[in-house]
C-alpha cells in the first residue's frame, strides 16, 4: 500500500512538473518524502516553490484546504518565512484537474494557475 501511494505521488509530481514547464519553468524535483516542498521552479529571475497533493475527490473550498491540511500549511509557511519567495500548494483530482493555492504567513488563498 505504502508502495502505491508513493508512486500516485511522484506521478501528481511529474504533472505539475510538466505543467511548469509548459510555462517555460526549469523545474527540479527535491528528493525525499521529508521535504516540505516537491518541486523547485525557476523562471528568468522568478523562483516558485511547490508542495503537491492528489486527492479522490474534490476539496469544497480554501477553508477545507486549510483545516485539512493544516501540517502541510504549516510547514509550507515555515519555508515562505525563511526563503521569501512564493509557496503554493496544488491539489489534483481526476475530476477537477489543479487547484493552486498561495501560501503565506498569515494563510493560504486560492489563485488561477501559477502566481509568482
Amino acid at each position: 500500500m505504502v508502495a502505491g501511494n508513493f508512486t500516485r505521488g511522484r506521478r501528481v509530481e511529474y504533472l505539475a512538473r510538466d505543467h511548469l514547464r509548459e510555462q517555460g519553468y526549469c523545474v527540479v524535483r527535491t528528493a525525499g518524502a521529508r521535504s516540505p516542498v516537491d518541486l523547485v521552479a525557476g523562471k528568468h529571475r522568478e523562483v516558485l516553490f511547490v508542495r503537491t497533493l492528489r486527492l479522490r475527490s474534490p476539496v469544497a473550498d480554501v477553508r477545507e484546504v486549510a483545516t485539512r491540511f493544516r501540517g502541510d500549511i504549516v510547514r509550507l509557511q515555515e519555508v515562505y518565512r525563511r526563503v521569501e519567495l512564493p509557496v503554493q500548494f496544488w491539489i489534483f483530482t481526476d475530476r477537477e484537474g489543479w487547484r493552486f493555492f498561495d501560501v503565506r504567513p498569515g494563510g493560504i488563498s486560492e489563485v488561477r494557475g501559477v502566481c509568482v
